[in-house]
């Protein structure tokens, strides 16, 4: 895309804002900057925006009038920013390209690209895979960019193509890009998530496959072999496919995949067949972390790394990046009760999995918040087969407590001291306390990060019982 002389308009003042509207202004465009919040409320941010010799931007706050738009080529949206908004409407009355900060940083990244996307897994598979990469000397430099917390327009002006991106990719910042190519796509999952914003499932996939749609037949694309409605995705690019799958099924030996067999992690791939590491070497638990080990070294099979340089990325692999922070995080045992931060469990699949990795033990979970039109009917069987008392958090967990309804026995809390208290109470030692909400935080939060520090903060102030 060329950007001089063109007139953008960036809705959200937030990191990707920012950083959409600095690379455009970079790149020779006039732009203008619009948020319903005030001056006030985005001091910050707005110290941000100018923090450049030229800032020279036009800027609308306390709402999106029409004025903002008059003007515009075409329109940049953070991903926080819902599409159907009347000023978007108004937008697309006009045929004005609506645009992600992902699709203009795409479009001049002289890098080749490594985009990964899933209903869950995304942070953990990204960080896998960088680790991986930087093990292989094989590239100048391995970015990190995307939701996991750093947007590529921040990142793009100081890539070559010796460097290679690894980039996390939301369905929000998917469902606005139109040229957007990487070279590998991974899609790691798909299950019900987000129907507050895109309101069908059709819907949430079709912005997920925006990931792989513009790729050719010198690309690849990464899927989930288990779960059938990621492997689909398969039919509709041109990109070769690498399967990976938790189990291995006998298949044509023609297909290239890796998975699990015994106590290790294989891959078939150019014809052969051969042992990448052991399971012991994964440093992160559970089973949903294997399959995102197996998704991460299906990516760098792609760019030639090594059995032994995946395994010494696995072995020195840094888990206290902020990503993985309340991802599966063991807080504290005390008296035998150990007690998992998983806040950023903020969809049912994701709880389903953290459930599946805590074996020989019953479970305590703690569940609740903003519901983003979740259904909790799979939970069901699991829960009535390992938790021994559900805690519900907040006001409105109606739905999970009907659904879940004789699996288990209930019980609401209205705090997060309160919920952890009642949790301990519940719990016998060897037993584990789950924080594992199954929704956003937004009822009571800012994010899922304050959720997560408020539930371990309740955690250390527990007192042994007597």
């Amino acid at each position: 895309m060329q950007f001089q002389g063109k007139r953008a308009t960036v809705f959200g003042v937030n990191r990707s804002g920012i950083a959409a509207a600095k690379l455009l202004r970079a790149c020779g465009a006039t732009v203008t900057v619009t948020d319903t919040r005030s001056t006030d409320a985005l001091a910050m941010e707005i110290a941000a925006l100018e923090d450049c010799s030229t800032p020279d931007y036009k800027k609308f706050f306390d709402g999106h009038p029409a004025a903002c738009i008059a003007d515009a080529d075409f329109i940049v949206v953070s991903p926080g920013v819902p599409l159907d908004i009347p000023i978007l409407c108004e937008a697309r009355m006009r045929h004005l390209p609506i645009l992600a900060e992902l699709e203009i940083a795409a479009s001049i990244c002289p890098a080749p690209i490594v985009a990964i996307t899933g209903t869950k897994g995304k942070s953990t598979t990204t960080l896998l895979t960088a680790a991986m990469l930087k093990a292989s000397d094989k590239f100048r430099n391995v970015c990190v960019a995307g939701n996991i917390g750093v947007p590529l327009a921040a990142e793009v002006q100081n890539l070559t193509s010796k460097d290679i991106v690894v980039v996390e990719a939301s369905s929000f910042q998917l469902e606005s890009t139109i040229t957007f190519h990487p070279k590998v796509s991974v899609v790691l999952n798909l299950s019900r998530d987000h129907l507050d914003r895109h309101g069908t499932m059709a819907a949430y996939r079709a912005a997920k496959q925006k990931i792989s749609n513009n790729q050719t037949a010198v690309d690849w694309i990464i899927l989930n072999g288990s779960d059938a409605s990621v492997k689909d995705f398969a039919a509709s690019t041109a990109a070769k496919v690498l399967y990976f799958m938790d189990k291995d099924i006998p298949e044509d030996s023609s297909v290239s995949r890796v998975f699990r067999e015994g106590s290790g992690l294989f891959a078939q791939w150019n014809g052969t067949r051969k042992r990448i590491c052991d399971i012991a070497d994964i440093p992160l638990r559970g089973r949903h972390n294997l399959q995102n080990v197996l998704a991460a070294i299906a990516v760098v099979l792609v760019f030639g790394v090594t059995e032994t340089q995946i395994r010494e990325a696995l072995q020195q692999f840094d888990r206290s990046h902020p990503a993985l922070s309340h991802a599966f995080e063991p807080v504290r045992t005390l008296m035998g009760v150990e007690f998992i931060d998983d806040s950023k469990a903020t969809n049912v699949a994701a709880v389903k999995a953290a459930l599946e990795s805590i074996t020989d033990t019953q479970v305590v979970l703690i569940m609740g918040g903003y519901d983003k039109g979740n259904d909790y009917a799979p939970l069901r069987e699991i829960v009535r087969a390992k938790v021994k008392a559900a805690v519900m958090l907040g006001e409105y967990t109606q739905q999970i407590e009907k659904t879940l309804a004789n699996t288990t026995d209930i019980v609401k809390a209205k705090t997060m001291a309160a919920a952890v208290q009642i949790a301990y109470k519940c719990a016998s030692p060897g037993d584990v306390v789950l924080l594992s909400p199954a929704n956003a935080s937004f009822d009571m939060y800012t994010d899922y990060k304050a959720r997560g520090t408020d539930f371990k903060a309740a955690v250390d102030a527990l007192q042994p019982l007597h």
